[in-house]
């Protein structure tokens, strides 16, 4: 049996958003494995990080000592030992390249957009991404659009995959529906630049005049930056946009259930774990036209042009996917099982294809 350590630092980053989920869903996952024992390092050495806490130690000096003395070790006694990393940290040692470990590489937006990363943060990934590119490491990609993001920066690695994010997001019970009939747009996600809210609510005044949706849903933080932009808006359609902050996960299941469209314009995503969940349930997907999004739903999803085109072709798709009821096509693919497995695959070396693929 083997033993992973998986090193959860991204748990202690509540603002994390869809890297905090995926973290989290991942390690449950892993740990039901029944053929090798999945272990957080900060629950293998509980009085460590509380004395790292409490004097002060930063953790990322602290899991670099314990990966290097667990790798020691390992060394020593033989055993079978791995450590996962979920969100881009390899710590530097002198035992070796990595060949013992697996790195999660979710999107490179500071690329994208450098002014909204501090120059410190901006060093560090560069370090840490350089590294992770000359390791003996398992780098993983959660799509194939960020693993060519990453070669154009930082080159290929000696061993990398590309393993979709897992998604969890079984039906529940519908609520009781306080407005029969209602039609919304539901918007899933937290407050950031790139999540381009200014179109979403343009889409949407467009939407409501043509008759198609009545109100939008948006859940996540930043109430107040989307307030301030729905404050320009027309009376009308300002008084349909409801702004519901962090809900309960049954509560946002059962938005994306009711609602007539997900959408989402982010002008940059590694992935879209919110588009990929309502995608799950069957929601009709209205998003932006950039690479990820072709990769993952080309043939389930509304691609909304820069004019939001023809509000005829958004009602004949919305009535398609309402008669059809289409699946995405990537949903086993993407269940945490599934994902949990190809990660343990990786060092049992049977991944032969991209791990992404069915």
């Amino acid at each position: 049996m083997a033993t992973y350590l998986y090193y959860d630092t991204v748990r202690l980053n509540k603002a994390a958003g869809g890297v905090l989920n995926v973290s989290e869903l991942l390690l449950r996952h892993l740990r039901l494995a029944p053929d090798d024992r999945v272990v957080p390092v900060s629950e293998r050495h509980p009085r460590l990080f509380a004395l790292a806490q409490r004097l002060k130690i930063s953790r990322f000096v602290l899991e670099t000592l314990l990966y290097n003395a667990h790798r020691l070790r390992a060394l020593i006694t033989g055993e079978q030992l791995f450590s996962v990393f979920p969100n881009y940290f390899l710590p530097p040692t002198p035992l070796g390249r990595h060949r013992d470990s697996v790195v999660v590489v979710h999107d490179l937006q500071y690329k994208t957009y450098p002014q909204y990363f501090g120059r410190g943060k901006r060093l560090f990934l560069d370090w840490s991404l350089w590294r992770t590119a000359r390791s003996a490491a398992d780098v993983v990609f959660i799509s194939h659009s960020s693993q060519r993001d990453f070669e154009r920066h930082f080159g290929r690695c000696a061993h990398s995959s590309v393993i979709f994010n897992p998604v969890d997001a079984p039906r529940v019970a519908p609520a009781a529906v306080a407005v029969p009939g209602e039609r919304y747009l539901i918007a899933a996600y937290h407050y950031y630049p790139h999540k381009n809210f200014a179109g979403i609510l343009a889409q949407f005044e467009r939407m409501k005049a043509a008759g198609l949706v009545d109100c939008l849903d948006i859940t996540g933080n930043g109430a107040a930056d989307v307030q301030r932009m729905v404050s320009a808006m027309a009376p009308e359609a300002r008084e349909c946009v409801r702004h519901r902050g962090l809900v309960p996960r049954d509560a946002l299941l059962r938005l994306y259930q009711g609602a007539t469209a997900f959408i989402s314009l982010s002008t940059f995503e590694g992935f879209n774990l919110s588009a990929a969940e309502a995608a799950t349930l069957g929601v009709p997907l209205l998003l932006s036209d950039i690479p990820v999004h072709r990769e993952l739903f080309a043939d389930y999803a509304f691609f909304v042009g820069s004019d939001g085109d023809d509000p005829e072709q958004l009602a004949r798709y919305l009535a398609h996917h309402e008669h059809a009821r289409p699946a995405w096509v990537h949903a086993g693919t993407c269940a945490p099982a599934n994902v949990a497995r190809r990660y343990l695959m990786l060092k049992r070396g049977t991944l032969s294809l991209a791990g992404a693929l069915p």
